[in-house]
């Protein structure tokens, strides 16, 4: 609406192409008046899934997966629920319903998760950009925990390296603006950085 906040606005459907009922589109000159009127929308279709092949590419993995759930799905909270080194899928729908998590288990080759914690900076570190740079490659991931309706994933970054077993070097530009280089990270480790700190603590994880 042009007034968003103008309680009064109408807007007529009479420019709008004919409205398919029987596939629940519906129009109201007000949508303030949705919640009288009893309108919902809240709508069951499949969700999608897609893995990114690379180049700009991806595959639609809906059905091989299982996540293609007929279900009014709102919430998805990606994060690594069982520490082996990839995303997990936690979903939630609207109306009640049991949450469901996708366990992901394709072949993890080797990767890296990653924690901050903040001296002069947040605690978590939120809003910190970090740099992994291995054999000539950089790949680039700011630290904001993402989220959604009604969901949030945890404030840490899983990142696939795929044959490179090690990093060579960690830069962090922290909140403060403040730059921290670390150096020869192994790979398939869960890494805490402190802010301002050489000592990183490192322990494995079980990629499978």
């Amino acid at each position: 609406m042009t007034q968003p906040l103008d309680r009064k606005a109408q807007i007529s459907n009479d420019q709008l192409a004919e409205l398919d009922v029987e596939n629940g589109e519906f129009w109201v000159d007000n949508p303030f008046k949705m919640p009288e009127n009893g309108d919902n929308l809240s709508a069951y279709e499949r969700n999608r899934l897609y893995l990114n092949a690379g180049n700009l590419d991806f595959v639609n993995a809906s059905f091989a997966s299982a996540c293609d759930i007929d279900s009014d799905s709102r919430t998805a909270v990606a994060m690594d629920y069982d520490n082996d080194g990839d995303e997990d899928l936690l979903v939630g729908n609207v109306g009640g319903g049991p949450m469901r998590l996708f366990r992901n288990n394709r072949p993890v080759q080797n990767s890296l998760k990653i924690r901050l914690r903040g001296t002069e900076s947040n605690k978590q570190g939120i809003g910190s950009r970090l740099t992994l740079s291995s054999g000539g490659k950089k790949i680039v991931r700011d630290l904001f925990p993402a989220n959604g309706f009604m969901g949030s994933g945890p404030c840490e970054l899983v990142i696939g390296l795929g044959q490179t077993e090690s990093v060579d070097e960690i830069t962090i530009r922290w909140p403060t603006g403040k730059i921290q280089t670390v150096e020869g990270v192994k790979a398939n480790a869960e890494i805490v950085i402190t802010e301002g700190s050489n000592e990183i603590e490192s322990k494995t994880i079980d990629a499978k």
